[in-house]
């Protein structure tokens, strides 16, 4: 019998949330203080690895296919070697065709910071790449998503970027690490859409309301300075794929809350997302690129007692989705899902969905407007749900 995921727990306390009815006064002094600092984040979060990780996850789903990426590992040491950039540069010419399609393919989770987990995502949609006569990559790209704060709760917004990027890539064996040094950024724009919680903010006593011209500003700038930290996406032979934000060095990982098994299926996600009372997160686009393939989940929820798991298809989750990221309430379906069960905490849940060639969402969902469960509200305790999910595809049994 096969084994499951081993669930990971080890990681930042700061990225799991504790059962609120177990929070000490000092631990919820402690959580105060952190959401203190909430205002001056709140457009950073927004902004954080949007758009510059839509591009280095699309190159990465061209590039392997395109270069051959066993061959590649088993002559590391001159693929590597300093002075053969411009061989590095011509294997990663071949994914600049296809860049933008598979960007459009995919969604960007959104983190507070590093080490915590996913509360919010980025949809890219428009996309316009260039190789430079220099050989720098020139890409014009944007979208929307959407994060969440304690401030805000839900905020979406459009976020678009001009960048100029030094790209290269090193072998670790078998393995791939991508990296994007960003020369420079010419332009960038961030437009509030909607603010759920309906009273103003203010940093400083300037206003930060939804499409005021200071927040839309602020915004803007720091994409740029997110953007200028660099990207690094590693891929593995199989076609999975990791990033992170900074320059990962050759041979080491970004965390994730399950270890990874040689077990013939690709890898498509593997990630810890935070889910809050009256909150959802839209997790795809998730591909099926084959007849007679499964979509296996696995999900452990922690910090609240459950969520509904909702797997939808790609039309009908983009419809779903942008009313999301439009109306304050959250919409219900708008079209019978593929898979609709619900998750409480505790053991992990496994589910093997034979699905047919396309492009689906998996919806974790912690509302009343959909799904079987029917979350109970807490006046001034929120009780969100730690979700640790991983998405794999493979022969249907």
């Amino acid at each position: 019998m096969e084994r499951p995921y081993h669930h990971r727990r080890s990681g930042p306390k700061a990225a799991c949330p504790a059962r609120p009815a177990g929070r000490t006064h000092a631990a919820r002094r402690s959580l105060r203080r952190r959401f203190d600092y909430a205002a001056p984040m709140l457009f950073r979060t927004a902004a954080l690895r949007a758009l510059g990780l839509a591009l280095c996850l699309s190159v990465l789903g061209t590039v392997g296919g395109a270069c051959g990426q066993g061959a590649l590992g088993v002559m590391p040491g001159v693929v590597n070697d300093p002075g053969n950039l411009s061989l590095r540069r011509a294997i990663l010419s071949f994914a600049t065709s296809q860049l933008c399609s598979e960007m459009r393919k995919r969604s960007v989770p959104l983190r507070l910071r590093d080490e915590d987990p996913v509360t919010g995502r980025f949809y890219p949609g428009t996309c316009v790449a260039q190789e430079l006569a220099n050989g720098n990559l020139f890409l014009q790209f944007g979208g929307s998503g959407v994060v969440w704060t304690n401030l805000t709760k839900r905020m979406s917004f459009d976020a678009s970027a001009a960048v100029e990027y030094d790209h290269d890539f090193l072998m670790d064996g078998d393995t791939m690490y991508v990296y994007f040094r960003q020369r420079s950024t010419t332009a960038a724009s961030f437009t509030t859409k909607l603010i759920e919680q309906p009273a103003a903010i203010s940093l400083g006593g300037v206003s930060l309301a939804q499409g005021s011209a200071y927040a839309n500003a602020l915004g803007a700038q720091l994409v740029k300075t997110e953007i200028a930290r660099g990207f690094t996406v590693i891929r593995d032979d199989d076609g999975a794929v990791q990033f992170g934000l900074g320059i990962i060095e050759k041979g080491q990982r970004p965390q994730a809350p399950y270890a990874r098994r040689d077990n013939g299926r690709l890898l498509l996600a593997n990630e810890r997302t935070e889910v809050h009372q009256g909150q959802r997160d839209y997790i795809g686009p998730l591909e099926i690129t084959g007849s007679g393939e499964a979509m296996t989940l696995t999900v452990a929820v922690d910090g609240a007692p459950g969520v509904d798991v909702i797997l939808v298809p790609r039309a009908a989750g983009e419809q779903w989705l942008q009313a999301y990221l439009t109306q304050a309430a959250p919409p219900p379906l708008s079209a019978a899902p593929l898979l609709d069960e619900p998750v409480y905490s505790g053991a992990p849940w496994r589910r093997t969905v034979p699905l047919p060639e396309g492009q689906y969402y998996l919806v974790i969902d912690n509302t009343n407007a959909a799904g079987r469960t029917q979350p109970t509200t807490y006046a001034r305790d929120d009780r969100a749900a730690l979700v640790s999910y991983a998405v794999e595809t493979g022969d249907a049994p």
